[in-house]
């Protein structure tokens, strides 16, 4: 889940964390990041910074990550490989 370890997402992105959520959630879930980041310059058109995607969400970063770090440690123990 490269949203993780991105500073900055893309819908595709918001769309995979969201489990393939609908089209028109992603865009408002997209607007309202945009909203809140308050870039009068719109420097990035296409992104917006991932914590604020967590935010809206409602969801906690940091235990997403440790979420996210303790699968994939158990995997490497089962398969000996790192999937990402």
């Amino acid at each position: 889940m490269k949203i993780l370890f991105n500073p900055y997402a893309t819908k595709s992105d918001i769309r995979e964390l969201m489990g393939g959520g609908r089209w028109t959630s992603v865009s408002k879930v997209f607007e309202a990041c945009k909203k809140l980041e308050n870039d009068p310059l719109n420097i990035r058109p296409n992104k917006v910074p991932s914590q604020l995607v967590f935010k809206v969400l409602g969801l906690n970063y940091s235990f997403a990550v440790k979420q996210y770090k303790e699968q994939n440690s158990t995997l490497i123990k089962e398969t000996g490989e790192l999937s990402i």
